[in-house]
């Protein structure tokens, strides 16, 4: 496992992905829908915001490590999933509500539930490793069909976390990089995190929570109401 050392905290860590996700739902909400934009560019913005998923998925599993209570985790997730449903809908879709996707709240949500039901049915006899197939499964699934932003993957990719708590970070990055790699520039995501230090760094957690669905709806707000896209 990563050992506490020099490097980067876990609020860095979020900042990194914040800092990503931000100016890849500028492109999504805004910049897409400005008469005249630059394919190209818009590419460009994309690609820089497919850092911040990875470090998500890498920093959920790291949470659900050293929480005390799990049951706290998971509701305080559905809670923003709930509250970011809309502006996620105003900023991706253009609309106040919109059934077709839904945010990816709710897709660290499900994936939580899902390595803390593993973590309850873990071992490697046969009917353990059958409990946990079959958990996995239905997590992605249920991700999938309810149309959770990364689909049955984001479940997928934070289960391969949790599964790679255990091995050293070289092989965990490279194992994740690839994983990754069918986005062109998510792989880079494991630069930052290899240089983790397992530290918390500054105790700013709820910022981080609220930044998503604040940032969503200053944005749908933009697209809705100034670009009337």
């Amino acid at each position: 496992m990563t050992g506490k050392r020099k490097g980067i905290s876990s609020s860095t860590l979020k900042m990194i992905a914040v800092i990503s996700m931000l100016i890849d739902h500028f492109g999504v909400g805004i910049y897409r829908w400005i008469p005249g934009y630059e394919k190209q560019i818009y590419e460009c913005i994309r690609f820089a915001g497919r850092i911040a998923f990875p470090i998500y998925c890498f920093l959920l599993v790291e949470g659900f490590t050293y929480t005390k209570n799990v049951r706290k985790y998971i509701g305080r997730l559905f809670l923003f999933a709930v509250i970011s449903e809309v502006p996620f809908d105003m900023t991706s879709r253009g609309a106040f509500i919109d059934s077709s996707a839904q945010n990816v709240f709710f897709t660290l949500t499900t994936g939580l539930l899902v390595i803390a039901l593993l973590e309850k049915f873990k071992g490697y006899d046969i009917k353990s490793l059958i409990k946990q197939a079959v958990i996995i499964l239905f997590g992605a699934l249920f991700a999938q069909f309810l149309d959770f932003d990364y689909h049955y993957l984001g479940v997928l990719f934070i289960v391969m976390f949790y599964y790679l708590k255990t091995v050293s970070a070289w092989e965990r990055d490279i194992i994740g990089a690839i994983a990754f790699s069918y986005e062109v520039t998510a792989p880079l995501a494991f630069i930052p995190i290899h240089f983790y230090n397992g530290k918390r760094g500054w105790n700013v957690k709820l910022l981080f929570y609220w930044i998503y669905p604040l940032h969503l709806l200053f944005i749908g707000l933009i697209r809705i109401y100034i670009l009337k896209a």
